[in-house]
This record gives structure tokens, C-alpha cells and sequence, in this order.
């Protein structure tokens, strides 16, 4: 099972399942397989996934920003991120495509693209399910592909104006390939089971100010020490319904990078953002 596994998520990370829209339907009916990321960081996605403030219907963000970014790759680089967001209750859909370009001793980077699509159904108004899919490569990591699914629960443990607080878990497969270089362990390729865990938190602290604090725990289940942990903190302030200015810290940390790879990277992010 494993193997058929393999083939499915490595064809998608190579792109041959049309862009891996076989994986993401297959996600959005709900596939129990070992959601997101990693080769040393996590994808937060939940910031962008408010269903308290966010409209009926469809909605969207564009977000341009800017990060100082320390650890693995010393450089400052410019994110372009683009997410789309349906709810038509009880059922919610979010796509989100990010891309990264990079600037650094004069020379313009291409490091990383990622598609992630996920789907959510509310039971109860304190527990929905969720299954997601995301595809995406990383050149600074050095990863040629990875490929994720994966389905868990989402728990709201209390959520007010002022204040909100959710808990989500998913067992999810990730399959990654690592470039063909000069490395020990290139073009080296990984099939792991792993718990996505994640805290949400939101505190509203003034009429257009909200903080917003997120972390991630993804422990790989045959090797509890292969450890990731994402912590995100956000600064979000709205002038008015259209735009939106962020500026946050992320730590992530890989216990098990690839060769070359640090353990810890760290971001400074200032980000514009436009609703529609």
C-alpha cells in the first residue's frame, strides 16, 4: 500500500496527474492518508482560513511582502501570495499559490512555489472536519518536489470578538525528493507518515488590530525525534475592508534537515495586502 502510495504523490510532485488535481480531488472527498509542509518548515495556511470574519460567498487576498531571512539562506526576499476563499456553509473551500523571488550578492533567485488547496466541512459549531493537499519545491532547501494529503478533525475551543482559540490534527503523507546535486544525500527520495497538529489563536487589540499567534507540531510517526515545529506571530492591521498590513516573526525547526540544510530558520515579514 505504501508503494502505490509512493507512485501516486511522486507522479503528482513530477506533475503528471495534470498539476495534481487527482490528489486534490481526492482530498476534497476526504482520503485518511499520512497536511502541510515541511523539509524544515511548515506552511501556515491558517491565518489565511478566518471563518469568523470572512464573507459568504467567494472571497479573496493578494498579499506582497518582504522577509530578512536568517538561517539556511541569508537574504531578503520579496513573497507574492494569492488565496481564494468559497463558504457557502457548511462547507468551506480555500486555494492559496505562493511564489518566491529572491535577491541576494546582485542575483535574481527563483526559491520556491507552492499550490495548496483544502477543503472543510462543519459537523457542530465547535468541530469540523478537513482534508487537504499541496504540492510545492524549494530550491534554497534544496527539494525538488514534495507532494501532501492528508484529513483530520478542527476543533474551535472557544471563539468570541475579542478572542478565538482553534485546535486542528491530521495524519497526512508527505513525499519529498531532494535535488540532484553534489550533496550526500542528493536526489534522495522519502515516504513519511506524520501528525500535523496546530493552535490558532486571534486577539482583537483595538478596532482595526488583532494579533495573531499560530503553532505547528508535526512529529513523523516512525521516528518521533524527526520533529518540525513552526511558530508564527502576526501583527494584522485592517485601515479599512479593502486592505490589510502585517508584520510578523516566524521561527520553524527541522530536527532532520537535509545535508547543508540548518535546523532553525527565522523570518522577519512585513506584508500589503488587498481583499476582493
Amino acid at each position: 500500500m505504501m508503494d502505490v502510495w509512493k507512485r501516486l504523490l511522486a507522479r503528482w510532485a513530477g506533475g503528471s496527474l495534470g498539476g495534481g488535481w487527482g490528489v486534490v480531488l481526492a482530498a476534497g472527498v476526504g482520503v485518511f492518508v499520512p497536511g502541510p509542509e515541511a523539509a524544515a518548515q511548515i506552511v501556515n495556511v491558517q491565518a489565511l482560513f478566518d471563518e469568523a470574519t470572512a464573507p459568504m460567498g467567494f472571497s479573496g487576498t493578494a498579499d506582497l511582502s518582504l522577509d530578512w531571512r536568517t538561517g539556511s539562506t541569508n537574504l531578503i526576499a520579496t513573497r507574492l501570495l494569492a488565496s481564494a476563499q468559497l463558504r457557502t456553509p457548511p462547507h468551506t473551500v480555500l486555494v492559496v499559490a505562493r511564489g518566491e523571488y529572491n535577491f541576494a550578492r546582485d542575483e535574481l533567485l527563483v526559491s520556491r512555489f507552492l499550490e495548496h488547496v483544502r477543503y472543510r466541512y462543519r459537523l457542530l459549531p465547535w468541530l469540523a472536519v478537513e482534508a487537504f493537499a499541496q504540492h510545492e519545491l524549494d530550491a534554497f532547501r534544496r527539494l525538488r518536489a514534495r507532494a501532501l494529503v492528508g484529513a483530520g478533525p478542527r476543533f474551535t475551543l472557544f471563539s468570541q470578538e475579542e478572542a478565538s482559540l482553534v485546535f486542528g490534527v491530521a495524519l497526512m503523507g508527505e513525499y519529498e525528493q531532494l535535488r540532484r546535486d553534489g550533496e550526500v544525500d542528493a536526489g534522495q527520495e522519502r515516504l513519511d507518515p506524520r501528525l500535523s497538529s496546530y493552535m490558532l489563536g486571534r486577539v482583537k487589540l483595538a478596532q482595526n488590530m488583532s494579533l495573531v499567534e499560530t503553532l505547528y507540531v508535526q512529529p513523523r510517526l516512525t521516528s518521533v525525534r524527526d520533529l518540525r515545529i513552526l511558530n508564527e506571530t502576526l501583527l494584522v492591521v485592517t485601515p479599512n475592508a479593502r486592505f490589510t498590513f502585517s508584520m510578523g516573526f516566524i521561527a520553524a525547526y527541522d530536527a532532520e534537515p537535509p545535508a547543508t540544510v540548518s535546523r532553525l530558520d527565522t523570518q522577519l515579514r512585513t506584508s500589503l495586502g488587498v481583499k476582493f
